[in-house]
C-alpha cells in the first residue's frame, strides 16, 4: 500500500562536494505535522527544496495519495504540495495582491481568492494590524513569515513544506502560528513538513526527523 505522502531517495551535497545527505526518504501517513530538526547548514532548507523539485535529484519518486508525479507532473506538483521558503519572499506591490496573484496562475484550477478568509487568517496569526491594501515593502521580516503563511493556507494544499516559518516571531505569535499549522496538517487529506533548528512545536507533532551524518533519522 502506498503511503500518503512519499518522496526519495534523496540526495545533495554541498558547492565543496562533501555530503548533506543521502538516501533519504521523506514518508508520512495523511493527517500528519512533520518536524525536521538539525544543525545549521545539515542541509534542512536542501532537503524541502528537492522534495518540492525546485532542486533536482536523480530518480526522485514524489507519491501522494497513491498517484506517482513523473517530472513532467512536478508543476502540478507544486501546486499541491507547496514550498513556504525560508526567506518568505514577497512581489512588488500590495499585501491583497501578494496573497491574490496564485490564483491567477494556470496551476489555479478552480480555486478563487476568499478575501474573508484571507483576513480571517491575518486575524489568527497576528497580522489583523495589516491593511490588504498596505505595501508589502512596509513589512518587517516576521509579518513576511506570516504573510507567507497565511499565503499557504488559502491556497489549501494538500501538503506544506514549511521552512523556518516561525523565523523572527515573538512566542506568543509563533505559538499560534504553529497551531495554524498543527490545524492544518491534522485535518483530513492534509499534512505538514516544517523545518526548525529546535523542536517548536513538539506536543502537537506527529513525526520527530532529524538530519545526522547524512542521514535522514526518524526519531
Amino acid at each position: 500500500m502506498e503511503p500518503f505522502f512519499f518522496a526519495g531517495p534523496l540526495h545533495a551535497a554541498r558547492g565543496d562536494g562533501n555530503l548533506l545527505f543521502s538516501e533519504a526518504e521523506l514518508s508520512f501517513p495523511e493527517s500528519s505535522l512533520v518536524i525536521i530538526s538539525g544543525e545549521s547548514g545539515c542541509g534542512k532548507s536542501t532537503l524541502l527544496k528537492q522534495v518540492a523539485g525546485l532542486v533536482k535529484g536523480r530518480g526522485v519518486r514524489r507519491i501522494l495519495r497513491g498517484r506517482c508525479f513523473e517530472e513532467e507532473d512536478l508543476p502540478c506538483w507544486r501546486s499541491r504540495v507547496v514550498l513556504m521558503m525560508q526567506d518568505a519572499p514577497v512581489m512588488s506591490g500590495t499585501v491583497r495582491f501578494n496573497l491574490d496573484f496564485p490564483y491567477s496562475l494556470e496551476n489555479a484550477s478552480n480555486r478563487c481568492f476568499n478575501a474573508d478568509r484571507a483576513r480571517e487568517l491575518m486575524g489568527l496569526s497576528g497580522l489583523s494590524h495589516v491593511d490588504m491594501d498596505s505595501d508589502v515593502t512596509h513589512l518587517s521580516g516576521g509579518e513576511r513569515h506570516r504573510l507567507a503563511l497565511v499565503r499557504a493556507l488559502l491556497w489549501n494544499p494538500d501538503v506544506i513544506l514549511a521552512d523556518e516559518p516561525l523565523s523572527g516571531l515573538d512566542a506568543a505569535t509563533a505559538e499560534a502560528c504553529m497551531k495554524l499549522l498543527a490545524v492544518f496538517a491534522h485535518a483530513p487529506g492534509h499534512g505538514v513538513v516544517s523545518v526548525m533548528h529546535e523542536k517548536i512545536g513538539a506536543t502537537e507533532a506527529d513525526l520527530h526527523l532529524g538530519i545526522q551524518n547524512g542521514r535522514l533519522l526518524y526519531e
